[in-house]
């Protein structure tokens, strides 16, 4: 069997931020005679990432809810969905040089902007060259981003500095420290689905031990993320809240020095 060669995605190159809200402000504002132009480049990568996370997710809910989200997507209602846009932007900066100059050609047609999914050869565009990867040889690079993405995030809520202090008082040994750490959010009192406890362990093994944190546990948070993004982000400060209870709950071990820090 032949093996796919291919490079690691390169995150060190700035991607455009703008929204698709901005974008639709953008073109509402422009004159008659100018709406039928073709889109810019930072447009067209905002409506390219639109469509990415709908295609990533859309199996996540019923068929006849998925116009609602698209709908969310579109109009940012839940802040996850930024994670997969964003690693949608990466991969339109890692493009190949084919695939290069079929977005070159790309840019030069007229969109349907405000109806994403009308627009069948940027829909098809986005099927071959962004999703047919995330979902195949890179999932464990989107694992990976998914994991780094959360972690910022928990970082910015106001308890995470409990968090930090309780690890960095307990100074554990992080094998030890992780299975009690499992062992605990396993506990009923969080009201933690399977897979947002595997999750939530992947998270902080991934900070406590990087060098053991495998591709297959990435390819795992990949799966996770990519099945379940929109009821984690409406249960995202909930899972925020139980990260911080059961790193405070989780029995000392080995106060020792030099212990890693959370």
């Amino acid at each position: 069997m032949s093996e796919t060669l291919y490079k690691v995605l390169d995150f060190s190159r700035p991607i455009d931020r703008q929204s698709f809200m901005e974008v639709i402000s953008e073109l509402d504002s422009l004159p008659p005679s100018h709406k039928k132009h073709a889109l810019s480049e930072g447009q067209l990568k905002t409506l390219i990432a639109a469509i990415f996370t709908y295609g990533l997710h859309y199996d996540e809910v019923p068929k006849e809810q998925r116009e609602l989200l698209l709908k969310a997507i579109l109009e940012d209602k839940q802040p996850l969905f930024d994670l997969s846009q964003t690693f949608g932007r990466h991969l339109i900066n890692n493009l190949g040089n084919s695939a290069k100059l079929q977005l070159e050609a790309l840019k030069n047609i007229e969109y349907d902007f405000k109806r994403p999914l009308s627009n069948e050869p940027l829909v098809d565009f986005v099927e071959m060259e962004l999703l047919d990867q995330t979902t195949s040889y890179r999932k464990w690079e989107y694992g990976r981003f998914s994991v780094a993405y959360l972690t910022a995030h928990f970082s910015t809520q106001a308890q995470w500095k409990k968090v930090e202090k309780t690890v960095k008082e307990k100074k554990p040994r992080p094998e030890a420290y992780l299975k009690n750490f499992d062992k605990e959010l396993e506990n009923a009192r969080y009201g933690l689905d399977a897979h947002e406890q595997v999750l939530l362990h992947l998270v902080v093994k991934a900070k406590l031990l990087p060098e053991k944190t495998t591709m297959a546990d990435y390819l795992l948070a990949g799966s996770i993320v990519q099945q379940h993004l929109l009821g984690l982000s409406l249960r995202l400060e909930k899972l925020a809240k139980a990260l911080v209870n059961v790193i405070e709950r989780t029995p000392n071990i080995n106060k020792r020095r030099g212990g890693p820090k959370l």
